[in-house]
This record gives structure tokens, C-alpha cells and sequence, in this order.
């Protein structure tokens, strides 16, 4: 029995040999690259070698800028920075939060804790730094319940006295250079957001944590870098993101939005303001650690992604009015997240029903491109890294990288179906409080 089945799968093996051979003969090398190239885009590949060759030719010309003297020297100046911790439900992270905070020992530091009407003990846990008068706490308690965190960072910042903000997530942790880094890129009064470098911090809690960490290595840590060197940068997150006060009372603060950061940072850019991606600013954030939790997550971010940079903002591809710069990015986003995306299916459905066999070989192909590239872009990722020990052992992942990018290309096209019919329009990321006065895109 065992023979006989090496026998046909000796004979299939052989017949796809000869299958490939006549399809190698039949084309040309032109050929072959038209048709690889499809897949090859729709996959995003040149999306992240490009930024890993070009960032790793830049540093070995010397060519990447540092204003490391500048930063230091207006930060002597010691600056009024207040740091927003907006949080729903954060018993178990906000006292390590707040305490890494204080260790920060930054002169003129105003920390501000809005609890948005928890229903654990997050007021309780963090009641005892405001008692010792380390930061200042507010609770919502308005009887319609909860009312979103963009109401809530709205509340910070009308509290906040600083000439700085820096807005964290509760379950983020720190080095101690975060301020320094986050604020330091102030001192040019063209910079108007500096985003900071996002990591996980509980990547070996499961396959899908691992495949987090790895991709935020690439796509945060060596993205970012490489759209700072093209002033491309326009995205702060809302776990680590800093601003100037006067930039966001002009433009009202944060909106109640299903992407509120990105919406935000949009807002700031087309008041004329530039963004800096701060690499050294390192925050370590958890994130979702099954599948199911990814999916929710990446629902969220996928849909707000559409409605925010394409739909609310739109406007920004006038490049007669913003900057160019603004419009190749948003352009290249959409490409890739949008459109790509669309088009994926409907080159699987038309390879299927042309020659089922060769799309099979082209997956093949493209799986050992994409592992290649995968590993060079994490790798120079790695190089540029202060953490080159912990996350050198991500590598032994980067065979994955490929199945997991899968997976959630298929969240993403579920995720703009809704979007583009409007299906759940209003999504419980936020109450139904902020829904109900929020302007429809």
C-alpha cells in the first residue's frame, strides 16, 4: 500500500514536471514576469524591500540625518508636557502605566487619568497616585454610561496645562527615554505630531502575538523610518502619539471616530504641520493574542482606514492645497490596502478557472519570494533596532509570515465590504452616545 503510494505520488510529481516545463517553454522571461507581477503586488511584496534596501544603502552612504543636538538642547529647556491616559476598564495596567511614568522623572510632567466610567477598578488603582498628588484622575460618571476615547482625550486636553501632549494607551509601557524622543522633535516648529515606535510586549503568549510583534517590527519600526527620510510620515498612533497643544485646540481635538488617531493626525498635517516617526521612542504594547481577538481589531482598523484617509479626508489629494507629499502616501495606501485588495479575489477567481495547476505553481514561487524578502525586511528592521537580541529570535518565525499575511488580507476585504456598503456603520468601539451626534462618511 505504502508503495503504491509513492508510486502515485511519484507519477503526479513527474506530471507537473513536465506540466511546468511545457509552460516554460511556451514563455518567454517578459512573459513570466507578467505574470508573476500581478500576485506579486497584490501581496504588497515591493511595499517593504524597498524601504529595506533603501534605508540599508542610506545608512551604509551615511546619509540618514540625526538632530540628536538639537532635540537635547530644547529639551534643556524643559518643556510643559502632559501626558493623557484615556482608559476604559484598565484595573490591570494603569498603577504599572502611571508608575512608569513617575520613574520617567521628567521635570515639568503633568500626567492626566480620565477613567471613562469603568466598571472595574481602574479609578480605585489609580486613586492613590492622585491622593499622593503624582497625577491628576477624572472619572466620567455621567449616567448614559461610557462615552468613547476620543470624548475622554477631549477631557484631558482641556485640563491639561502643557505645552506638549502626549497621548498613551493604559496598557503600554515605556523606556526611559520616551520623552526625551517623543518631545525632543518639537524643537523644528514645523513638526506638528511625532508617533513613536510601537513593539509587542507579550510575544510569546501565541503564534498570533508572534506574527504581531514581527509585523509591527517591519511595517512600524522600518516603514516609518523610511517615510521620515521621504517626509512621508502621517499616521501617529493613539498608543504613543505626541502633539503640540496649540495645533490640537485649533483643530478641536479628537473627533469621535472609529480611527480617532489617524483622523486626528490628518487634521494636524493639513494645518500645515509635519510628522516625525521618533524610532528610539519605544513603547511595548500588548496585543491580541487568538485570532478572533486579531480579527475584531483589524475589523476596527481596516474600516476606519477607508472612512478616514479616503472619505473624511479625501480632500488631501489635492496636492494645489496640501502637500504633495501627503497625496503620494495616501495614494500608495490606498493602492495596496484598497485596491489590492479588491483585485486579489478576482485574480485567484480568474487563475482558478484559467489553469487551476499553475496558480498553485505561482503560490509556490511567490511563497519562497515573499519568505526571502520577509527576512531581509525583518532583518533590517533588526539592524536599526535597540533591541537586536530579543527580536533576532522573531526570525525563526518569518516562514509564517506569509500564512498569517493571508489570513488577514481576507479580514481586510470583509472589513472594506462593510465599509463600502456602510454595513455596521456604527461600530461599538464607540457608545452610542458618540454615534449618535457624529457626522456620517
Amino acid at each position: 500500500m505504502v508503495l503504491e503510494l509513492i508510486d502515485h505520488a511519484a507519477f503526479a510529481i513527474g506530471e507537473f514536471i513536465d506540466y511546468l516545463y511545457l509552460q516554460t517553454v511556451s514563455r518567454d522571461a517578459w512573459g513570466w514576469f507578467w505574470f508573476f507581477m500581478p500576485l506579486v503586488i497584490l501581496a504588497e511584496g515591493p511595499r517593504y524591500i524597498l524601504p529595506a534596501i533603501g534605508m540599508a544603502t542610506l545608512r551604509a552612504l551615511g546619509l540618514l540625518k540625526d538632530d540628536e543636538e538639537k532635540k537635547r538642547a530644547f529639551m534643556e529647556t524643559h518643556p510643559r508636557v502632559t501626558i493623557i491616559i484615556a482608559g476604559l476598564n484598565e484595573e490591570k495596567g494603569i498603577a504599572h502605566c502611571v508608575r512608569c511614568l513617575i520613574e520617567l522623572k521628567y521635570p515639568n510632567l503633568e500626567i492626566i487619568v480620565v477613567d471613562d466610567n469603568s466598571t472595574d477598578r481602574m479609578y480605585e488603582e489609580a486613586k492613590p497616585f492622585a491622593d499622593r498628588g503624582e497625577i491628576k484622575l477624572y472619572k466620567n460618571t455621567a449616567a448614559s454610561g461610557r462615552q468613547g476615547r476620543p470624548a475622554c482625550s477631549n477631557l484631558g486636553l482641556r485640563m491639561a496645562t502643557g505645552e506638549f501632549i502626549l497621548s498613551l494607551d493604559a496598557d503600554t509601557s515605556f523606556d526611559n527615554g520616551l520623552i526625551h524622543h517623543m518631545i525632543g522633535p518639537f524643537h523644528d516648529p514645523k513638526v506638528g505630531i511625532v508617533g513613536g515606535n510601537l513593539k509587542v510586549a507579550n510575544a510569546e503568549d501565541s503564534f498570533w502575538a508572534r506574527m504581531q510583534a514581527i509585523e509591527y517590527l517591519v511595517s512600524i519600526g522600518l516603514w516609518k523610518q523610511w517615510l521620515n527620510v521621504l517626509g512621508m510620515n502621517f499616521l501617529a498612533s493613539g498608543a504613543l502619539g505626541a502633539f503640540r497643544k496649540s495645533v490640537l485646540d485649533q483643530v478641536g481635538g479628537w473627533d469621535p471616530e472609529l480611527g480617532e488617531d489617524a483622523c486626528l493626525s490628518l487634521k494636524v498635517k493639513k494645518c500645515g504641520y509635519t510628522m516625525v516617526f521618533a524610532e528610539k521612542a519605544v513603547g511595548m504594547t500588548d496585543a491580541p493574542n487568538t485570532l478572533v481577538a486579531l480579527a475584531k481589531q483589524r475589523l476596527r482598523w481596516d474600516k476606519s482606514g477607508l472612512r478616514t484617509f479616503y472619505r473624511k479626508h479625501g480632500d488631501m489629494f489635492d496636492f494645489r492645497v496640501h502637500d504633495w507629499r501627503n497625496a503620494v502616501e495616501l495614494g500608495q495606501e490606498w493602492f495596496f490596502s484598497v485596491f489590492c485588495t479588491f483585485m486579489y479575489p478576482v485574480y485567484l477567481i480568474w487563475m482558478l478557472s484559467s489553469d487551476a495547476m499553475l496558480l498553485i505553481f505561482a503560490w509556490s514561487v511567490c511563497l519562497v519570494f515573499y519568505t526571502i524578502t520577509g527576512y531581509v525586511s525583518a532583518a533590517v528592521a533588526i539592524s536599526f533596532s535597540e533591541r537586536k537580541v530579543d527580536e533576532a529570535i522573531l526570525l525563526r518565525q518569518m516562514l509564517f509570515l506569509p500564512a498569517y499575511k493571508g489570513v488577514l488580507r481576507w479580514v481586510r476585504f470583509y472589513s472594506l465590504l462593510l465599509e463600502t456598503f456602510r454595513i455596521n456603520y456604527d461600530d461599538s468601539f464607540l457608545p452610542d452616545t458618540a454615534w449618535k451626534n457624529a457626522p456620517r462618511w
